[in-house]
């Protein structure tokens, strides 16, 4: 009796430890706690939310959250990756789910009194078996009448055969990440870049399209996912001989509405002066809000990739339009009318990166998707991201407000925190002189906008730290392509 009132207390005080754990992620060390934590893996697997995971444990959200960290740190995966509404388990999570389910219902069993031995009590659960059902306290809604629960759901899928119908492989990705909480996980890289290169082949019924933007959409793309769809989309480029004809990638798609002058364009055509190749994609031309630009700054439009290619030897800056570069791209892109929403191919047009140069310069709209792209383009191996937090859809800097510019590469990622140093954004053009004018007039020296240079100038100094032709310091950066402006129009070689 002491021996058993010794074990207890034991017990609790390692449940105890494991409550108070510190929070610096560390995995517990004795074994009950660690068990304990498998526990909180499965409820968060079933319900897809901390809140409602530690609703159904008894624990507050903190001490869920906390034991995520532990359970990430033993693993050495992330295992639930916020997307969308809630939590999607990754690749190895969703692989642990039929053993954590057994260990539970055991447990369950056990706590119960009962006698007989629960389904996989003597052998792991294997893919396609079946699984026992949620405790209590972790069930969701009462099913109709013969409606299979969520893990009946996730038995009946065992491996994807590699050689089945396109249709049938996409309606799997499909089930995959759009079948709700505690039924749904992420795709890995290898099965986004199946999905998303069924879309980009033409092979997938109008209906799968649909669906799988949308539950994406819904539920958040992850980096794996993002980079699947990038590789799939790389597959329809035209390849390229030899090394890059390029040195600059700088994704500029603008939204048709979008009537702001394109300051950005101005940089571009610095930096192309300066003797770097600069090659912009964006929508189709003749939708493109700054397309009248083009031509009086010397940025013609490609027909073809290949002439893309060969523009950049003479003219060093080109635009490549989304319908020649990837018309099948282009054509998905267009579902926009029928939704009234992005879907996850906004994303991956950023990464492109259609004549392979090792610099990408981009701009996005939030600390969230800076990170996403930059993991997404570690993981297609492209040598160099940047990143501006200032413009939406192209990297165009934003000098009357602070600013964070993000450089990633092999080496790690570095972020400089720009201060506001502009009095004020650009100002409005004339009545009698459209935003294009208004750009073209600056670049030409008979208007003076403070606010628009500033722009200009320090769009430019981002691109020369993205190169690594200026420090990572905005001051000198700064500086060089003052220098660039002061001697515009005359090109030269670096």
């Amino acid at each position: 009796m002491i021996e058993n009132d010794s074990k207890l207390q034991q017990a609790q005080r390692s449940i105890s430890a494991a409550r108070a754990a510190p929070d610096d992620g560390a995995p517990p060390e004795t074994a009950l706690s660690r068990l304990r934590l498998l526990t909180v893996l499965d409820a968060l697997l079933v319900t897809g939310s901390v809140t409602e995971a530690g609703r159904a444990l008894d624990l507050s959200p903190a001490a869920v959250s906390r034991m995520l960290a532990q359970l990430r740190a033993m693993f050495g995966d992330d295992l639930m990756v916020r997307s969308g509404r809630g939590l999607v388990p990754t690749a190895l999570a969703e692989s642990l789910r039929p053993r954590l389910r057994a260990l539970v219902f055991e447990a369950e069993q056990l706590i119960s009194g009962r006698a007989t031995p629960g389904p996989g009590s003597n052998h792991p659960p294997t893919p396609g078996s079946p699984l026992p059902a949620a405790p209590p306290g972790l069930t969701q809604a009462p099913a109709l009448d013969g409606q299979p629960d969520a893990l009946q759901i996730l038995a009946r899928r065992g491996p994807l055969d590699a050689n089945a119908p396109a249709t049938m492989r996409l309606a799997r990705h499909v089930a995959t990440i759009g079948a709700g909480p505690g039924q749904m996980r992420t795709l890995d890289r290898a099965e986004a870049e199946d999905a998303f290169a069924i879309l980009f082949d033409g092979d997938a019924h109008q209906v799968q399209v649909g669906a799988l933007l949308v539950a994406m959409q819904m539920r958040g793309i992850t980096a794996p996912e993002l980079a699947g769809m990038v590789a799939a989309a790389r597959r329809g480029l035209a390849p390229l001989g030899g090394g890059s004809p390029a040195d600059i990638d700088w994704p500029a798609y603008i939204s048709p509405r979008n009537r702001r002058a394109p300051w950005f364009l101005l940089a571009a055509r610095l930096v192309a002066d300066a003797g770097w190749r600069v090659v912009l994609h964006g929508q189709q031309a003749d939708l493109l809000p700054y397309a009248p630009i083009l031509a009086p700054l010397g940025i013609p439009v490609a027909d073809s990739v290949a002439g893309a290619a060969r523009r950049l030897v003479t003219d060093r800056c080109v635009f490549l339009p989304l319908p020649v570069l990837h018309p099948q791209l282009a054509a998905l892109m267009r579902i926009y009318r029928l939704f009234e929403m992005r879907s996850p191919l906004s994303l991956g047009k950023q990464l492109l990166n259609p004549l392979a140069a090792p610099v990408t310069i981009m701009g996005l709209p939030s600390a969230t998707q800076i990170t996403l792209h930059r993991e997404a383009a570690g993981l297609l191996g492209q040598p160099r991201i940047l990143t501006l937090d200032s413009h939406r859809d192209v990297a165009q800097a934003t000098p009357h407000r602070l600013m964070r510019i993000t450089r990633g590469d092999a080496d790690g990622a570095r972020t400089l925190v720009v201060p506001a140093t502009a009095p004020a954004r650009p100002e409005t053009p004339p009545a009698d002189l459209g935003s294009l004018d208004y750009a073209l007039g600056l670049w030409a020296g008979t208007l003076r906008d403070a606010g628009a240079l500033a722009t200009v100038v320090d769009t430019a100094a981002a691109a020369l730290i993205a190169m690594g032709e200026a420090p990572p310091d905005m001051n000198r950066a700064r500086d060089m392509a003052q220098a660039l402006w002061q001697a515009r129009g005359r090109r030269g070689a670096r």
